[in-house]
C-alpha cells in the first residue's frame, strides 16, 4: 500500500511490521520444558539481532531483502526500516500505483525528490524509482540527510511528514526485530515495568490493580492496540513465535497454573534478558521473575508476538 491509502500526506511532495525406555520417556516429559526453555533463554536476542517472526518475516521477497542488509551496512540505518518503509508505502512493490499525491513507485517518492535523491542503486545507468535495487539505496540517502540512524523517527517524519505514519512505520520494522525506544513494543515494556508493585487483583486491568491478562490488556490498550481480554484469547491473537525468536514487548505464555478447561492460564509479557513481568497471583504482586524459575519452565506454553504493526 502507499501513504495515501493510509491517509498520510506524503512528506517526499515536500522535500522536507518422548537404563530403559520407560525411564528415558519419564526424562523427556519432566526435563524437556526445560531444556527447551534453557536453550532458548541461554542465548537470549539483543535489541539488535534480527528476531522477526518467521510468518512476518516471510513476506519480504529474498531479493528485496538481501539489498535491504547490504545497504545497511553501508549506511548503519537498519534494514528492518527499509523493509518497514516498502511494506508501508508499496507493500514491497506490489502496488507501485501512483498515489493521489502524485508520489510514484517502490518507495513512493514524488517525483522532484527523486530527481534529488535517486540513485543508480544497481548500475545499470539508469535510477528507476520503480526498481528497489535503485530505491533502497534512496531512501537511504534520504534519511541520512534528515538524521537517520541517530534520529530514526524523525528521519522518518521527514520522510512523510506525520506521526503516525512514524508510529506505523517503526511497528512494522518491530515485527522484523528491531527495536527503537520509540516503538511501540519498547514503549509496552516500559509501560508494564512502571505498574510493578501494583496488587494483584482477579478480573482487574489497571491502571491500579492487574491480573495477568489485566496488565497486558491495560498496556497494548494505553498504545492503541485492540488486544483480547483474557488468557486464551491472547494466546489465541498473538503471531506464534519459537521461544528463541522472543524480544521485549512479546508475551508468554503458560499452562495449568490453576484448574481451566483452557490451553492457556497464564500470561507475562517478556522484557528482555530472560525476565519476564507479570501479575503472578493473588495476594502478590506486579513484578519481573526470571524464565529459568522451575515453576515457569514446568508450565511454559508457548510464546507470541502481538500484532502491534497493524494498527
Amino acid at each position: 500500500m502507499d501513504a495515501a491509502e493510509l491517509e498520510f500526506d506524503d512528506v517526499l511532495g515536500n522535500l522536507g511490521r518422548d537404563a530403559g525406555k520407560v525411564v528415558g520417556t519419564l526424562a523427556v516429559l519432566l526435563f524437556a520444558p526445560l531444556i527447551l526453555l534453557l536453550a532458548a533463554f541461554g542465548g537470549l536476542p539483543e535489541a539488535a539481532r534480527t528476531t522477526g517472526a518467521a510468518a512476518v518475516l516471510d513476506e519480504i521477497p529474498p531479493d528485496q531483502l538481501e539489498v535491504m542488509q547490504q545497504v545497511s551496512l553501508q549506511t548503519g540505518i537498519p534494514w528492518q526500516i527499509f523493509a518497514a518503509i516498502a511494506k508501508v508505502e508499496s507493500d514491497f512493490g506490489r502496488n507501485m500505483a501512483t498515489s493521489s499525491a502524485g508520489a510514484i513507485g517502490y518507495g513512493q517518492f514524488m517525483p522532484a525528490t527523486w530527481a534529488a535523491y535517486g540513485t543508480d542503486g544497481n548500475g545499470d545507468g539508469i535510477a528507476d524509482p520503480y526498481d528497489f535495487r535503485d530505491v533502497i539505496p534512496a531512501m537511504a540517502r534520504y534519511l541520512l540527510a534528515n538524521g537517520a540512524p541517530a534520529d530514526m523517527p524523525n528521519a522518518l517524519y521527514a520522510y512523510n511528514h506525520s506521526w503516525a505514519y512514524v508510529d506505523h512505520v517503526l511497528a512494522y520494522a518491530a515485527a522484523y526485530g528491531y527495536v527503537d525506544p520509540a516503538s511501540i513494543p519498547a514503549r509496552a515494556v516500559a509501560l508494564a515495568r512502571s505498574r510493578i508493585g501494583a496488587p494483584y487483583v482477579w478480573g482487574a486491568a489497571g491502571p491500579d490493580a492487574f491480573d495477568c491478562s489485566g496488565l497486558v490488556f491495560w498496556v497494548y490498550s494505553q498504545l492503541g492496540v485492540q488486544v483480547p481480554r483474557t488468557a486464551q484469547p491472547q494466546f489465541e491473537w498473538a503471531l506464534p513465535i519459537e521461544p528463541s525468536q522472543l524480544q521485549p514487548g512479546d508475551l508468554v505464555f503458560w499452562q495449568g497454573t490453576y484448574p481451566t478447561s483452557d490451553q492457556v492460564s497464564h500470561v507475562g509479557m517478556y522484557t528482555g534478558n530472560g525476565m519476564v513481568v507479570m501479575a503472578t497471583d493473588t495476594g502478590d504482586f506486579v513484578r519481573e521473575v526470571a524464565l529459568s524459575n522451575p515453576y515457569w519452565t514446568a508450565h511454559f506454553a508457548a510464546a507470541g508476538r502481538p500484532p502491534y504493526w497493524v494498527v
